[in-house]
């Protein structure tokens, strides 16, 4: 859209335009320079086109420089800072870790007493605990600003009011008209009523396409449609007006940001789909920023900072080995990933946090050390920087702390290698927070290292990056920062009457009867109706062509349009008919193919992956080929402490190193009762030296003496349901079989146990997890470990096979099946005789490995959609996983839970 005509003519006559927002005053001036390129100009003067906080910063220049003020204006950081100043006095608040979040809450609540005249007020309303104590800070605080001569930035407008009645501003102009504004706070309304006391003309405009323009009510069947249908139509518009600007406004976009990213850019922009495309290429742009904090190139440098005093989680120093800000140089790239999955992650630590020291110590002994001299040294250089210029507890300016900053990101490396326009505005943004930092100095306290990073961590949580605009033809924004704007189609998605208005919040540390009193959003339900129906016809007015839409299913419940529109004379519209898919874009030729075989078998060798190759094979072809044969292997996670599969280990070892010791079970019926305590206690040891190793804080002493404690418990239990089984002597223990053929397969196993039963043989697996015998009984077996030992030790000894689960409580047993009585104190029921049975397990298994030896890798889950909800390879097979989620919901049964052995 062109320049309002109404604007035009307010600047010519030599008016100030005031906007609600920074938003709009960018796309008025742009309008009024692409106007005057149009008439041929090849200069002219700035527009007078600005924000309020812009323009009433202003006048209190003006103020500044005639010497009429002598006030300090506190930015929110140093507000921030009194504040916690006042609250850190109060003994009240003595036992609160960090006064931090309530110091925040205090200068909002100040904030909107100020905006609703009510700082006198506060002084008779003050009713509940809460707010008497919010009384006290309030007075506390107002005596620090006045004796430092202090002002907040909230109590500005009340300053210029009675400055404009004194007559001390003078560059106000004759006409001032405002733009944008749904509704003025009672502060900015005594600002215009003082100045039009002055004789200043102040108009407020509303700007509109006219009574033309195409109104529209679309209720889709749920928020998924609602947006694809959003989206299409968005296309189309683009497509039949290539020039034009369009808005799509979303209450509560910052919840929604991610899904309508992803949706527009696969309707929008599916070339971005490329994972080496430029982000600046869409055709979309979010108009409200994120916070710096949660930029990816300024995540990185507060990781690097906190990382130099002291240790991170495992999983953000990952992230920092692989980010691109980090010193980062092409030739280490690959290196420093393998580092990560197979170095870093495998590394047995108890607590999965890491400091630099260790890591360079680490990285110094890896394999692939000579391909990582860079990061190593940038690694040494930052424990250098962090050892002169961060250690210690001195206390220092921010200032001086912003230049130990600098050095120690320069130390690292960090920044973008090739800095484009997007990389540059963020270390510019970067730079600000910064300088902001700085002017935490006004108070003259100097603080300690940890305090400024702090400040600064805040900071970067609350300041807004967006980058520049690219003037993308298409606008996302929320429905505050439309005010103020045309456009030629606006979409306003999320008008049901569960999701529009939004709910409005005062503020809890604001007596709620003087808020109401004030007019504070939130505490009037007909003054909220009336406001959100004025935004709402507000935003119909402003686009040629406007569609409101609604989901009428959510995840709240069923919902109709919002009563805010009313009268606003919609059409209604069903979602088909909207929006007609063009046959010919939508519809590609499908070629069918043979998902099958057509691989190289496997060579004639032992594979490495045991009986967990079989167990893949079963769950899915494409997952035991991708995993065993590709190596399509998922990052490890690291867990505090022991996870399942190491608690299952040390249970394995302990349980071997006893029975090698022991060997009958009437050698144990006849050992003392302390004696026996006094061997588990040393099997347990021994079981948990490995993780004792790496044991080097107070915690992970104290984490290893639970630990010993509870597999004390737990396998006494076991050894007491070992006494009450027939008797029996241990044949052998944890016995690996290097090369154990089945058909064509060659499989490094090992067998857990076989005792000696009256004569026959048992075959052992210990389980810690959940684990039933029926889980051999089928095609596709979930636990073919068993019944792989079964087929390898077959013969007239093997009498029986069952799983030991060692777990606490009442689920801690012997299970299995048994070919004999006497063999098992409780046998399962089968089917078919043992032998038989047997039979039927090396038929099954033998499919199994030909299946996988000949590279058979159809994608073909035993149970839909269940077995696909860990697999770690649903990014590269080839089922639509998109509504996994939904069909897991909808799934009546789940997946077997198997225990770690």
């Amino acid at each position: 859209m062109g320049l309002p005509v109404g604007i035009a003519e307010a600047l010519e006559r030599g008016a100030t335009v005031v906007t609600g927002n920074q938003r709009a005053a960018r796309e008025l001036r742009q309008a009024v320079d692409r106007r005057n390129r149009a008439r041929g100009m090849a200069s002219w003067r700035p527009a007078a086109v600005m924000a309020w906080d812009t323009w009433t910063a202003g006048l209190w220049r003006e103020l500044v420089v005639e010497g009429r003020v002598s006030e300090i204006v506190l930015n929110r950081t140093q507000e921030h800072a009194v504040w916690k100043l006042v609250l850190e006095a109060e003994e009240e608040l003595a036992t609160l870790r960090s006064v931090e979040s309530l110091a925040e809450m205090a200068m909002e609540a100040w904030k909107l007493l100020c905006a609703y005249n009510g700082e006198r007020r506060l002084q008779n309303a003050a009713v509940s605990d809460d707010s008497r104590a919010f009384r006290r800070w309030a007075r506390t605080f107002e005596r620090v600003c006045g004796a430092e001569r202090f002002l907040a930035q909230a109590q500005v407008e009340g300053v210029l009011r009675r400055a404009v009645g004194e007559g001390w501003i003078s560059g106000v102009g004759g006409e001032i008209v405002l733009v944008g504004f749904d509704r003025l706070t009672p502060a900015q309304m005594g600002l215009v009523e003082a100045l039009r006391g002055v004789g200043v003309v102040v108009e407020e405009m509303r700007l509109s396409v006219g009574e033309s323009a195409s109104r529209m009510l679309i209720g889709a069947g749920d928020e998924r449609e609602e947006l694809s249908v959003a989206a299409r139509w968005v296309r189309g518009v683009l497509e039949e007006r290539p020039g034009a600007r369009v808005a799509v406004v979303v209450p509560g976009l910052e919840d929604r940001r991610a899904e309508i990213d992803r949706v527009f850019r696969e309707v929008l922009a599916p070339e971005l789909e490329d994972i080496a495309a430029r982000e600046d290429g869409a055709p979309y742009e979010f108009s409200v920023g994120r916070a710096l904090a949660g930029v990816p190139m300024m995540a990185v440098a507060l990781d690097l900072l906190r990382w130099a005093v002291g240790a991170l989680p495992l999983e953000r120093v990952s992230g920092l080995l692989l980010s691109p800000y980090f010193g980062m140089v092409e030739e280490e790239r690959g290196a420093r990933a393998a580092f990560d999955a197979f170095e870093l992650r495998k590394a047995r630590m108890l607590r999965p946090e890491i400091s630099l020291e260790w890591l360079i110590v680490q990285m110094a002994r890896a394999r692939r050390r000579g391909v990582l001299t860079g990061l190593l040294g940038r690694l040494r250089a930052m424990r250098v920087v962090a050892a002169t210029r961060l250690a210690g507890d001195v206390e220092r300016t921010h200032a001086e702390w912003t230049v130990r900053i600098g050095e120690l990101l320069e130390a690292a490396g960090w920044g973008a290698r090739e800095e484009d326009s997007v990389a540059f505005q963020t270390r510019r943004k970067w730079e600000s927070a910064l300088d902001e930092l700085v002017t935490a100095d006004f108070d003259g306290v100097k603080v300690g290292f940890g305090k400024a990073l702090e400040e600064l961590e805040w900071i970067a949580r609350h300041t807004m990056f967006a980058p520049e605009s690219r003037d993308a033809p298409v606008q996302v924004m929320g429905p505050l920062e439309a005010a103020g704007s045309t456009f030629d189609a606006l979409w306003f998605l999320g008008v049901g009457d569960l999701s529009w208005p939004m709910a409005a919040r005062g503020s809890s540390l604001l007596p709620w009867q003087l808020q109401r009193e004030m007019g504070v959003p939130g505490t009037d339900v007909a003054r909220d109706a009336e406001d959100a129906r004025r935004m709402t016809e507000r935003i119909a007015w402003s686009a040629g062509a406007v569609v409101f839409s609604y989901a009428k299913e959510t995840a709240e419940g069923r919902q109709r349009p919002s009563p805010a529109l009313v009268g606003l004379g919609l059409e209604s519209r069903s979602a088909a008919g909207l929006v007609h898919e063009d046959a010919a874009r939508t519809s590609v030729s499908l070629e069918e193919i043979e998902d099958g075989a057509g691989v190289m078998p496997l060579p004639d060798r032992v594979v490495h992956g045991g009986a967990r190759i079989l167990e893949l094979q079963a769950d899915c072809g494409f997952r035991a080929f991708a995993e065993r044969r590709l190596w399509s292997a998922e990052l490890e996670s690291v867990d505090l402490g022991l996870d399942a599969r190491e608690n299952g280990t040390v249970v394995h070892t302990a349980l071997e190193l006893f029975w090698n010791e022991m060997r009958t079970q009437a050698a144990l019926k006849a050992m003392p009762w302390e004696e026996r305590e006094r061997l588990l206690r040393e099997c347990i040891e021994s079981a948990l030296s490995r993780a004792d190793s790496v044991s080097v804080t107070a915690w992970d002493a104290a984490y290893l003496d639970m630990q010993r404690e509870r597999l004390q418990r737990l396998l006494r239990q076991w050894l007491d349901l070992e006494m009450r089984r027939p008797p029996f002597e241990v044949k052998l223990s944890e016995r690996k079989l290097d090369d154990a053929r089945i058909g064509p397969l060659r499989l490094s196993v090992r067998v857990d146990r076989v005792d000696v039963v009256d004569g026959a043989e048992l075959i052992i697996d210990y389980k810690t997890g959940h684990a039933t015998p029926n889980e051999w009984l089928t095609e596709r077996p979930d636990s073919p470990q068993l019944p792989l030992y079964a087929v390898l030790s077959a013969g007239p000894e093997m009498q029986g096979v069952a799983f030991g689960l060692v777990r606490a409580g009442k689920n801690m047993e012997l299970k299995g099946y048994a070919g004999r009585d006497g063999i098992l104190a409780k046998a399962a029921k089968m089917r078919l005789p043992l032998e038989a049975q047997v039979d039927e397990w090396r038929r099954v298994l033998v499919q199994l490995a030909t299946e996988f030896q000949e590279g058979q890798a159809r994608v073909s889950p035993k149970r839909y959609p269940a077995t696909c909800k860990h697999c770690a390879q649903r990014v590269l097979c080839r089922l639509d996983v998109s509504a996994l989620e939904e069909e897991l919901e909808e799934s009546d049964g789940s997946a077997a839970e198997v225990g770690h052995g």
